[in-house]
């Protein structure tokens, strides 16, 4: 099995098991048989398993066992490389203007799914909110899957898929991330978010970005509910228009179609301003490469022609040695945002064509999260 067959096997062998193991919790407590985990603590217990346990660790270490690497290397190769503060800036930016969108898409999916006779699901009213607990959810709902769901998807399945071409890594991974929240109230948006901080994580070669977009992305819906349940007054504007948007239902549509043509337009001028900074990192690594190059093939000259002069073999010792330190500290340089992973799969020459065991554990992960997807929409109209 050549290199790029056993990179996709062994990402699709990973996240099989975190399908399979979070679809039995979500089960299982819809049956009422963890009811005894219905207490704060408890939750927050079974939100740490699901994220911390399932979605990162088992995506990291038991990816690098299976490809029989380092940490590190998984780390490297997974995207985690540093990012300027402007384009962090620019991330964060990226992440306000998502959550509008996110808003006005998900009103229009919802009410497609009325038209169906879906009814949704309304959490329980809370007797208080206080400020700790508001840090609290920041945790759970904003941090924890940002960093958690980003390494499984954006990490080890958009990277992991590479050898099927960018496209398909894309789509793929993101189909995956939106199917995975086994909701079909969150799989439209969660699938529209998943292309484009895939796209943009992919475009930039660091996974921060999409980190710190889903993070803001949640981290703002958290703060409305906080706002909302205080009277802070940050949704005034939400319910404003809402308010005029309900007693006219063609201004309505006009209007949430003009307005998110316009983020869709302000979300591409930034993301273009945040890839022009990624050009120029990847050009500034690209120059420091051909250098490197270069160096090297000055250095060979100058030991050829010092070795055709006759020079003594002490010269000659010293000249290598001197050589390879350079070697190595030039190489560790070049090297140092790559992984192991990622030489080996460039290195890997031989004709990709993806095997029928690979094929069918992807079709079978694709198929347990569509079913219990589908199950949440049949259980939601009858």
């Amino acid at each position: 099995m050549s290199y790029k067959n056993k990179l996709v096997r062994v990402a699709i062998l990973c996240y099989l098991p975190i399908v399979v193991l979070f679809a039995t919790i979500r089960m299982l407590s819809a049956f009422g048989l963890l009811n005894f985990l219905n207490n704060f603590f408890g939750n927050l217990g079974l939100n740490l398993i699901i994220q911390v346990g399932l979605l990162f660790v088992m995506s990291i270490f038991l990816f690098a066992k299976m490809m029989k690497c380092g940490v590190t290397n998984v780390f490297k190769f997974y995207g985690f490389k540093k990012i300027r503060t402007s384009q962090v800036l620019l991330a964060v930016l990226m992440g306000v203007i998502v959550y509008f969108l996110n808003v006005f898409i998900t009103t229009f999916f919802n009410g497609f799914l009325s038209a169906l006779g879906y009814k949704f699901s309304s959490g329980s009213a809370s007797a208080s909110y206080p400020f700790w607990l508001f840090l609290i959810n920041i945790i759970f709902t904003a941090v924890l899957p940002a960093v958690c769901e980003e390494t499984a998807h954006r990490g080890m399945l958009l990277n992991g898929f590479g050898p099927l071409g960018a496209k398909k890594a894309l789509i793929y991974s993101s189909l995956f991330f939106g199917l995975l929240h086994l909701n079909i109230e969150q799989v439209f948006y969660a699938t529209l978010i998943g292309l484009f901080v895939g796209y943009v994580a992919m475009r930039s070669e660091s996974i921060y970005p999409a980190i710190i977009i889903h993070f803001m992305n949640n981290f703002i819906s958290v703060l409305m509910g906080y706002s909302s349940f205080h009277n802070l007054g940050l949704d005034f504007g939400f319910n404003v228009i809402s308010s005029w948007l309900s007693n006219t239902p063609l201004l309505a549509i006009l209007f949430m179609i003009i307005l998110i043509i316009a983020l869709f337009m302000l979300l591409k001028v930034v993301l273009r301003r945040y890839l022009r900074i990624s050009a120029l990192d990847k050009m500034n690594e690209m120059q420091d490469l051909l250098l490197y190059q270069y160096e090297r093939e000055r250095y060979f000259k100058q030991v050829e022609n010092l070795l055709n002069e006759d020079e003594k073999p002490l010269t000659e010792s010293k000249l290598q040695e001197q050589f390879f330190q350079n070697f190595n500290m030039q190489y560790e340089l070049a090297k140092s945002a790559k992984s192991d992973i990622n030489f080996n799969m460039l290195n890997d020459k031989s004709e990709f064509k993806l095997n029928l065991i690979t094929k069918i554990l992807i079709w079978t992960t694709f198929a347990i999260v569509s079913v219990l997807t589908l199950f949440t929409l049949i259980w939601g109209i009858l």
